[in-house]
C-alpha cells in the first residue's frame, strides 16, 4: 500500500515536471506588448520622449533575450515565469513612453508657437523702426541706398514667417522653433543696425 502511494506521488511529480518543463512562450502577452510598443511609436515617442522610448525598447529587448534563453534550454527545464515578469515591466515602460510622448509633443508645440510669435513680434518691431528711420529729416549721402538695402533685408526676413506657419501646420515643431529662433536673431541684428543708424544721423 505504501509503495502504491509512493508510485502515485511519483507519477504526479513527473506529470507536474513535464507540464512545467514543456512550457511554451507566452505569445499572447508578447503580441500585446508589441502592440503597446507600436502605439507608443505611433504617438511619436522616439521623437518627443526619446529617453522613455529607449527604456521601453530596452525592456522589450530583455523580454526577447529571456525568451531566447529559455528556448536554448532543454524542453523539460524551460520556464517562462521570468519572461512574464519582464513583459509586465515592459508594458509599463511602453505606457510611460506613450504618455511621455503626448506631454513632450505638447511642450514642443507650445515652444514652437511661442518662438513663432516672437519672430512675428520682431518683424513688427523692425518694421516700425524702419518707418521711423525713413521718416528722419536728416538724410545724409547714401542714406536712401542704405535704407533700400535694409528694407530689402527686412522684406526677405519677413517673408520667412509664412514658412514658419507651414512648419507649425505640418507639426514640425522642432524645426519651426529652430527656424523661428534664427529668424528672430536676424531681425534683432537688423533692428540693432537701424537703431545705430538713427543715432548716427541724430534722428
Amino acid at each position: 500500500m505504501r509503495n502504491h502511494k509512493l508510485a502515485l506521488l511519483g507519477v504526479a511529480a513527473l506529470t507536474l515536471t513535464l507540464a512545467t518543463g514543456c512550457a511554451q512562450p507566452p505569445q499572447q502577452e508578447i503580441d500585446a506588448l508589441k502592440a503597446a510598443l507600436a502605439s507608443a511609436e505611433q504617438a511619436e515617442a522616439p521623437k518627443y520622449a526619446a529617453d522613455a522610448w529607449n527604456a521601453a525598447q530596452a525592456a522589450m529587448n530583455s523580454v526577447n533575450a529571456e525568451v531566447e534563453a529559455q528556448a536554448n534550454k532543454f524542453a523539460l527545464f524551460r520556464s517562462y515565469t521570468r519572461t512574464k515578469e519582464l513583459i509586465t515591466a515592459a508594458n509599463s515602460a511602453a505606457t510611460e513612453a506613450q504618455q511621455a510622448a503626448a506631454v513632450g509633443k505638447e511642450t514642443a508645440r507650445n515652444a514652437a508657437n511661442e518662438a513663432v510669435a516672437a519672430a512675428k513680434a520682431a518683424v513688427d518691431s523692425a518694421s516700425a523702426l524702419a518707418a521711423e528711420l525713413a521718416a528722419c529729416r536728416r538724410q545724409p549721402k547714401d542714406f536712401k541706398k542704405d535704407m533700400e538695402a535694409m528694407r530689402g533685408s527686412l522684406d526677405g526676413l519677413a517673408a520667412q514667417v509664412a514658412g514658419l506657419e507651414n512648419q507649425l501646420a505640418a507639426e514640425d515643431y522642432f524645426g519651426a522653433k529652430s527656424a523661428a529662433d534664427s529668424l528672430t536673431a536676424s531681425l534683432e541684428a537688423l533692428s540693432a543696425d537701424m537703431q545705430a543708424g538713427k543715432e548716427k544721423i541724430r534722428c
